[in-house]
């Protein structure tokens, strides 16, 4: 297996679990977020930069959105895959980074993300500048201003569809708060497991406004905004104020 790993780009290889999967075998989204942040932790890792060095200054990464696209055929449990990242560019307060899962033959190109990072003091909860030396390692260029990703659309119907979540002890993550892999089972759990065997996505857009606390009610809505049913919008409201929203584009499983 075919695996570059680098300064600017490292790929490690990976075998699906079941816990990855629904049961049509396929990797959940939520799961295959944690993938993405699994293969950036190696990265950091590799280059000398692990957990204890970053929390050492008392502050951490965190991703304040996705944007990407995802193949229509998906690898399914058991199978071998290649998980990729690279470090694209960064400034003062915001990193880019792209992802990818591919076979692992890099014949076919499962998923391809971009990611915005930023760097959080965890006791003032309040964005930091990036330090040099966590950033410099990855030899990606500064520049001032870094691509925009997509934003996704607001909801319009006047009464979306609803369901509400407690967050859990075992959705905080190590940051303090609810993990951003959690937050897509959240907003698409109310399509119903009838959709979600039958459709997969194949484009995705979603950005983090607020931090999710534990002990918190989680209210999930969602529009499907199209007569086919393919495009849906989606929101995480907590207390009034949206704290995730998303916007997904899908495809009917053959």
């Amino acid at each position: 297996m075919d695996l570059q790993q680098d300064k600017q780009v490292y790929e490690i290889a990976h075998r699906l679990t079941y816990y990855e999967c629904d049961d049509t075998g396929h990797p959940t989204m939520s799961m295959l977020l944690s993938m993405m942040t699994m293969v950036s932790d190696a990265h950091s890792i590799a280059l000398g930069m692990d957990t204890a060095t970053i929390q050492a200054t008392g502050e951490a990464w965190v991703i304040t959105e996705y944007d990407g696209r995802l193949s229509p055929e998906q690898p399914t449990f058991g199978d071998q895959v290649i998980l990729g990242t690279r470090a694209v560019a960064y400034n003062r307060f915001f990193a880019l980074r792209e992802f990818w899962m591919d076979d692992a033959n890099h014949t076919h190109r499962y998923l391809h993300l971009r990611a915005t990072f930023v760097f959080m003091n965890l006791k003032k909860r309040r964005l930091m500048s990036i330090p040099p030396a966590l950033i410099t390692p990855f030899e990606s260029p500064e520049e001032k201003r870094l691509p925009r990703l997509g934003r996704p659309g607001s909801i319009t119907a006047e009464a979306p569809v609803s369901q509400q979540y407690r967050v859990r002890y075992f959705d905080i993550d190590v940051n303090h708060h609810v993990n951003n892999a959690r937050y897509l089972d959240w907003l698409l759990d109310p399509l119903g497991g009838e959709f979600l065997r039958h459709h997969r996505p194949v484009k995705l857009v979603i950005k983090y406004e607020h931090e999710v606390q534990a002990g918190a009610s989680v209210t999930s809505q969602y529009q499907l905004v199209d007569d086919n049913g393919l495009h849906s919008r989606h929101v995480i409201v907590v207390d009034g104020q949206d704290c995730a929203t998303a916007e997904l584009t899908w495809t009917p499983i053959k």
